[in-house]
């Protein structure tokens, strides 16, 4: 009796063959840049922190021209770009999502500040649609994040080199 193979492309499709047709199934997947609204820190992983920050590394924002030291690990530089989006700003869009993955790489890296601004940004989300309790829930998650970092990996380092 065959067993059948398993292989997993690159994109994540499971693909499993053998005992008639071939069997196809989409694994469940989180699109790197909402981990800030859809995960809870301590969840997050070493490896989905570095995918997301190779993710971040590709991307370019027009016009905004300390956006290549934020992304590059210029806490500094990923404060001022994401408090000057966020400032009156009302909405998600896929720009908050870039912006905010970028603080997220920089949160595991031992940016307290970061963390705050994440937390920030989720308090703004809750009071927008007060219904949803999930971002404020987080928001609280986030303000513990770099306690949490620091006491988990000692030096507040992920373990994954990111930068």
């Amino acid at each position: 009796m065959k067993t059948p193979e398993t292989t997993v492309d690159p994109h994540g499709t499971i693909c499993r063959q053998g005992h008639g047709s071939p069997r196809v199934r989409r694994r469940k997947t989180t699109c790197p840049l909402t981990l800030w609204r859809t995960q809870d820190p301590a969840r997050i992983s070493p490896a989905e922190v570095l995918r997301l920050a190779k993710l971040v590394a590709t991307i370019e924002i027009l016009h905004e021209r300390r956006w290549k030291a934020a992304r590059t690990g210029d806490a500094a530089a990923a404060a001022a770009v994401a408090i000057d989006h966020l400032h009156g700003r009302a909405s998600r869009t896929r720009l908050t999502d870039v912006i905010l993955g970028n603080l997220v790489v920089r949160a595991f890296g031992g940016d307290a500040t970061a963390g705050v601004i994440i937390a920030h940004a989720l308090e703004t989300l809750g009071r927008l649609d007060p219904s949803d309790p999930a971002p404020t829930q987080l928001a609280r998650r986030w303000r513990a994040a770099p306690a949490f970092h620091a006491a988990m990996h000692g030096s507040g380092s992920s373990g994954a080199r990111v930068d």
